[in-house]
C-alpha cells in the first residue's frame, strides 16, 4: 500500500463513523419529526470523532432544532441527526443562512425547509 492509500484508510477509520445527536438531543417526545420525499438537497457539517466535514447530502426528516442528513460516503450511504445550524439548502448558495433559521409556517400550515421558500 502507498503513503497516499495509507494516510487515506487511516483517514476513514479515524473517522468511521459520524457523531450524531443523542435521543435526549433529540427529545421526539416533544419535537416531533417531520418526513419528506424526495429529500431536499442540502449542505451539512457531519462530526466525526476527530474531524468533521461538510457534505452534500439530502434532509429527509427534520424537528425544530435538527435534521436527519443522508449523504454517500466512501461509497456507503450513511445517515445521522445534526443540529438544523449545521445545515444550509444546497440551492442556497447566496444568501448562506442556515436551515434551521429559516424554517417559517406558510399559508397552508406547511414547516420545514421548503416552506420559506414556498411562503413567496
Amino acid at each position: 500500500m502507498d503513503r497516499d492509500a495509507a494516510r487515506m484508510a487511516a483517514r476513514y477509520v479515524r473517522r468511521a463513523e459520524p457523531v450524531s445527536l443523542t435521543p435526549d438531543e433529540l427529545d421526539f417526545e416533544h419535537d416531533p419529526v417531520t418526513r419528506v420525499v424526495p429529500g431536499v438537497p442540502v449542505w451539512a457539517w457531519i462530526r466525526f470523532p476527530a474531524s468533521s466535514e461538510l457534505v452534500a447530502g439530502e434532509a429527509f426528516g427534520w424537528t425544530s432544532r435538527a435534521v436527519q442528513v443522508s449523504w454517500t460516503d466512501g461509497g456507503m450511504r450513511r445517515v445521522t441527526w445534526v443540529w438544523a445550524s449545521a445545515v444550509r439548502r444546497r440551492t442556497d448558495e447566496v444568501r448562506k443562512t442556515a436551515l434551521g433559521e429559516r424554517i417559517v409556517k406558510n399559508g397552508d400550515g406547511d414547516t420545514g425547509p421548503g416552506a420559506a421558500a414556498d411562503a413567496g
